[in-house]
């Protein structure tokens, strides 16, 4: 019988109070081959101790804000043969974790994600949706809970520690190393990041960066424009 790989779930955090122990719950999934990696980018609310106070989970405290240099600072901590990158703000569906490892069986596969829902019921909210089960890396951004074997990611260098658009350049990467799968089962998001403009203003802003992005406009420079815009509070 092919033994099933580890998983380590890692969440960045930062001021995450409202949502975290909803990812918790998600990412627990009461597996033997799972443990789970909080790293916080300097919280100044609950956060850090409500990750203390969750049964097995290990919290990393950053040094600096930033999803991409604390997605990499979990990776470098984790013991799991598969790496699992969790917004704070999404659910894993459940069984999840087995999924992963069941697709992780094949060595052909590097990595994958899932498909993304919410429970607003928005027609752009739908159609994303119906976009996200597109295998495609224009179709795929990290809170679809994209998941890597540990030993691809470590090797490509890990995620580039840009503001913006660290998820979409990691994937060009891996599938130069072999296929990544999509799951259809979908994470659940918060719509939060919609609220400031409406969720067919942020869409077409979000396409707009992507854009840019392949144009060649710096990450930097978009991370700029992304921030004022989408802040909630």
């Amino acid at each position: 019988m092919q033994q099933l790989p580890s998983v380590s779930v890692i969440i960045p955090t930062l001021n995450e109070e409202a949502h975290l122990e909803r990812a918790l719950q998600s990412s627990g999934d009461s597996h033997p081959h799972t443990e789970c990696i909080v790293v916080d980018g300097g919280s100044t609310d609950a956060t850090c101790r409500i990750a203390n106070a969750w049964p097995n989970v290990r919290l990393i405290r950053a040094g600096v804000p930033g999803r991409a240099v604390q997605m990499n600072l979990g990776a470098q901590s984790a013991n799991g043969e598969v790496l699992l990158f969790l917004h704070a703000d999404c659910q894993l569906p459940e069984g999840a974790i087995r999924r992963v490892q069941s697709v992780c069986c094949d060595e052909r596969v590097v990595g994958g994600s899932f498909c993304l829902g919410f429970v607003e019921r928005h027609w752009v909210l739908r159609l994303l949706n119906l976009g996200s089960r597109i295998n495609h890396p224009l179709t795929t951004y990290g809170d679809q809970a994209l998941f890597v074997r540990a030993n691809a990611f470590h090797a490509i260098g890990g995620y580039e520690e840009w503001p913006l658009m660290e998820d979409l350049e990691i994937q060009f990467r891996l599938r130069r190393r072999g296929r990544l799968n999509k799951i259809r089962e979908p994470v659940i998001c918060s719509d939060r990041r919609f609220r400031r403009l409406g969720p067919v203003r942020h869409q077409l802003f979000n396409t707009a960066l992507v854009g840019m992005y392949l144009l060649g406009v710096p990450p930097a420079r978009l991370g700029d424009w992304y921030r004022p815009r989408t802040k909630t509070g």
